[in-house]
């Protein structure tokens, strides 16, 4: 019985528990922790047990073995620093008793701490990406030491380093781990445990795990029974639609333990100013939190601990950093302010509350307001001018909330992660990271390693990138030659690593000054590139020069009007899903009713579907308007989601097709379609038109790439251009949706 094979802290912890017994996918991850030789990726939904499954044969593996004179180490990734608390939490009370090591590191973690486990590294270590990162690099005279009796890792929430670049990088940490040391005979080989709620590929999931080795992953999962879930959707549309959320949604949390999830900072911030000035207003007690990344660790703890303690109504409301799988106490339900980006966000945010009570509850707020100006600050969103009254604009915010619920409900889908082709960003920082840690390296045996690192080794770089970027790198003192052709740190390498900010991969948290002749203007949290038009201070400028080692950005006066700009970065959104941008479609073009909309909602619904058929945008990818020019303007809406929409777009802003096409302007407005004005006539502009995508749809990605080329990853300001032309064309566009989109345009001509 696997219940016997516990250690006896833990069966007595059990008891304690009062557990009428174990499910079947705990069991099963006992008898495979404690008796297998593989990895094991255990998925299974929310609350169903998953780190129980995970960690208890882990302690009894380790209480078992502290008996030897091997110490060994469990390694434990997890992707929030709220996630690693908690679960920090969780474990000290199941082995108070127990002479097992538990340890956390992070930012927030005292530094005594920290040196109590450099002093003795075994037992438990829970820690994030960016913190084994530091350690890796602080440390590096001693990984050997630290890391040599390492037995396990276990990656939380493994479906979210899945297809990104942090998960990349936490990969090339591993093999960087097992470079410098082996596992002894006793351990044997490093295993690796992934745990996630919300993977859909499961073969994906084991192939993820089992990068940079030879041995195959074992899948643990089980049916879940299928639960009743409550929903509601419920729409606010015009100048008033905030006011009017807000007001709902305090309704919605009076005498209630919730959660409110927003899909940025701001719109956090927003949010929680609101609902305190209602309950002042009321004159009711404020019981209002906020949980972001930039609110101080202490504020943060003490909002998670309101809703813990089970005392009483509380609401906090949170970005992603509060999404995954920390307890945060029996919830009534979650609330949603507008549509979650993806499905995989809102099966996460779901999953939050019925924890306990076995019935998950979430309503969404959607507000439409008419014109919008979104995060990122090329992206307008606003009613399609050129099709009908204002009044019917189709409700796009309400259709995406539609089409994520659907795809979910019906087929149980979630979006698959998906690799970059060429991540010469991540490239840039291992590098450094590499000559950080190892110090001198031979020109061919730095080439070799990184090359060897599971994302580069499976991506289309060539040793001739590699090449290019080395030259530039010493070009530019990042990388410096020794007397011997070693190769070393230069001194704007030596910057770079060690900010703080190296540690991380992805972009956001490292501030750029943006200076107008000798003078500080503000800061922003990305990368320009130069001769692109950025707006600090209420005012457009444009990028002259980019020094990234002295985090400066000079300007100049003349930026374009960001409205006219190609959309060049993103700004705390997220990306689309083709499979999204095609139910949003299917939506419009069907009369199925949903019961978990408002009467609002349904009116809004229906007035879009009218309003669709009426506009046409459901029979053809291309429709012509009622202003301006000989033809009028003409939306464009290809349903290609994000990766078909920035391919369009930038398609749309070369030069020689604006001129073809004769436009006078060309808008990307908001996540499904843009607005062109032209002076060609209709006849002349549809045919231009398909002429031009196939041209461009056989030229390939590359001629696709704009004049001035985005910079959207963390480090791609430390790459030649010739390294971002070729990895904007490769991971951001995809010629296929331009040729698709030549294909939907082949019977145009007829009806127009």
């Amino acid at each position: 019985m696997a219940y016997s094979r516990l250690a006896p802290f833990l069966r007595e912890y059990i008891y304690g528990q009062k557990w009428s017994g174990m499910r079947r996918i705990q069991e099963a991850a006992i008898h495979e922790v404690l008796d297998g030789t593989g990895h094991i990726l255990i998925a299974s939904g929310t609350a169903s047990g998953k780190t129980e499954a995970a960690f208890f044969p882990l302690l009894s593996f380790l209480a078992r073995a502290g008996k030897s004179s091997v110490k060994p180490l469990a390694l434990c990734i997890s992707p929030l620093k709220a996630l690693i608390n908690d679960q920090y939490e969780r474990l000290e009370k199941i082995i108070a008793a127990e002479d097992i090591g538990l340890w956390r590191w992070h930012g927030d973690v005292a530094e005594n701490h920290k040196k109590r486990f450099l002093a003795d590294p075994r037992g438990i270590l829970l820690i994030t990406p960016e913190s084994l990162e530091a350690l890796l690099l602080r440390q590096a005279r001693n990984i050997r030491r630290i890391f040599g009796a390492l037995a396990f890792v276990v990656i939380d929430e493994v479906h979210i380093f899945m297809g990104s670049e942090r998960g990349s990088q936490l990969i090339c940490q591993l093999v960087r781990i097992e470079q410098h040391c082996r596992a002894s005979e006793e351990t044997r080989q490093v295993r690796r445990l992934g745990l996630s709620a919300t993977l859909w590929d499961y073969d994906g999931g084991r192939a993820w795990l089992s990068q940079g080795t030879e041995i195959p992953a074992v899948l643990l999962t089980e049916a879940q029974e299928k639960r009743r879930i409550s929903l509601a959707v419920d729409y606010f549309n015009g100048a008033e639609a905030p006011a009017a959320c807000y007001r709902t949604l305090y309704e919605q949390c009076r005498n209630k333990r919730v959660m409110i999830f927003a899909n940025s900072r701001l719109e956090a911030e927003q949010c929680v100013s609101s609902l305190r000035r209602l309950a002042a207003d009321n004159g009711e007690a404020d019981i209002f939190h906020i949980h972001h990344g930039s609110i101080a660790s202490s504020f943060r703890g003490e909002a998670e601990e309101k809703l813990k303690s089970g005392e009483g109504p509380s609401v906090i409301v949170a970005t992603a950093t509060l999404e995954l799988g920390i307890d945060i106490g029996d919830l009534d339900r979650i609330l949603q302010i507008g549509p979650p980006w993806s499905v995989s966000a809102f099966v996460q945010r779901l999953g939050r509350s019925g924890r306990r009570k076995g019935r998950p509850e979430m309503y969404f707020g959607i507000m439409e307001q008419g014109t919008k100006q979104n995060t990122d600050q090329s992206m307008v969103r606003r009613p399609a001018q050129n099709c009908g009254p204002e009044n019917e604009q189709i409700p796009w915010e309400l259709l995406r909330t539609i089409a994520v619920i659907e795809l979910y409900l019906k087929e149980r889908w979630i979006e698959p992660p998906e690799e970059k082709p060429l991540p010469y960003s991540l490239l840039a920082h291992e590098l450094l990271a590499l000559l950080a840690s190892r110090g001198e390296q031979a020109p061919e045996t730095l080439c070799r390693r990184l090359l060897a690192l599971p994302p580069f080794a499976r991506s289309s770089i060539t040793k001739g990138d590699l090449a290019l970027l080395l030259e530039h790198f010493y070009g530019c003192a990042y990388v410096d030659k020794t007397d011997e052709g070693g190769l070393i740190l230069g001194t704007e390498g030596e910057k770079i690593v060690n900010r703080h900010s190296f540690y991380s991969i992805f972009p956001g948290e490292e501030l750029f000054q943006v200076m107008y002749e000798g003078r500080k203007i503000g800061t922003v949290n990305f990368a320009p590139a130069p001769g692109s038009s950025i707006t600090v201070g209420g005012r457009t400028w444009r990028v002259k020069t980019l020094d990234g080692g002295g985090r400066e950005i000079r300007v100049e006066e003349g930026g374009k009007n960001l409205r006219e700009s190609p959309r060049l970065w993103g700004g705390g959104g997220g990306h689309i899903h083709r499979r999204i941008a095609g139910m949003v479609k299917q939506i419009l073009s069907t009369e199925e009713a949903y019961a978990y909309l408002s009467p609002a909602a349904v009116v809004a619904l229906e007035q879009g579907r009218r309003r669709a058929r009426k506009a046409g945008i459901l029979t053809g990818a291309v429709v012509p308007g009622k202003t301006g020019g000989p033809a009028g303007g003409f939306l464009i809406i290809p349903w290609l989601g994000s990766l078909g929409m920035r391919t369009i777009d930038a398609f749309l802003k070369k030069p020689a097709v604006q001129k073809k096409l004769a436009l006078r302007s060309c808008v990307w407005e908001g996540d499904f379609y843009f607005t062109l004005a032209t002076d060609h006539d209709s006849e002349t502009f549809i045919a231009a038109l398909i002429k031009e995508t196939e041209l461009s749809g056989r030229a390939g990605s590359r001629a696709l790439v704009p004049e001035t080329v985005p910079l959207l990853d963390k480090y791609d300001y430390l790459l030649p251009r010739e390294l971002t032309v070729k990895q904007f064309a490769a991971n951001m566009l995809d010629p296929q949706a331009l040729q698709e989109f030549s294909r939907e345009l082949a019977d145009l001509e007829t009806k127009i």
